[in-house]
């Protein structure tokens, strides 16, 4: 089976764009459980960094204690989805073009995350956000501060409390997971 990266590169019209740059065989990818038997063409997002990011958080809890609290939007599995892209002025547009400019952003693969934790540490979750944030009291607190809102922002405070737990926005699509040591309680946001 061979590999192959897709890449960025200068165009001829000074530009960048995309390429595929064939890397061959790569025993870690090879020993993947998800791309085992992957047939030809499967596409999937890798990333050694967000690895190495856990791995050294983890690495730090398992020595001082402590706890990693790790909020974004993904999925918990591989994807096949090319999710590497970038917004300005809250519409989507091509990474690509503008640098500099653009917020850039690709999904977590939380399963991927919580397999490369170290030794002496264990992950909770991940779970909704829409879950995370009612049981941390979102809506007791939302009760609290609604009378203390002026009256013409108080359709912009329900607008945010929506964004943030509705599952159509924010609420669903994205996660919570926490990594604590081995020999700590669970949160109790993560018990189930």
């Amino acid at each position: 089976k061979q590999w192959y990266q897709r890449r960025v590169r200068g165009s001829e019209e000074d530009r960048l764009c995309y390429t595929t740059y064939r890397t061959g065989r790569a025993r870690t990818l090879d020993l993947e459980k998800e791309l085992v038997g992957a047939a030809n063409g499967t596409r999937f997002e890798f990333s050694p960094l967000s690895r190495g990011v856990v791995k050294t958080l983890s690495e730090r809890i398992a020595a001082v204690g402590g706890a990693a609290l790790i909020i974004d939007y993904g999925e918990n599995t591989l994807t096949s989805d090319f999710t590497f892209r970038a917004f300005r002025n809250h519409e989507q547009v091509n990474p690509l073009e503008d640098l500099g400019l653009c917020d850039l952003t690709a999904d977590v693969n939380w399963r991927d995350l919580a397999a490369n934790v170290g030794e002496g540490v264990k992950v909770h979750g991940p779970i909704n956000q829409s879950d995370f944030l009612t049981l941390m009291g979102i809506g007791e607190r939302f009760k609290q501060m609604y009378g203390k809102v002026p009256e013409e922002k108080r359709d912009s405070f329900i607008h945010a409390l929506d964004f943030l737990c509705s599952p159509d926005q924010m609420g669903a699509r994205f996660k919570v997971m926490c990594i604590t040591r081995s020999s700590d309680p669970t949160p109790f946001c993560f018990e189930t």
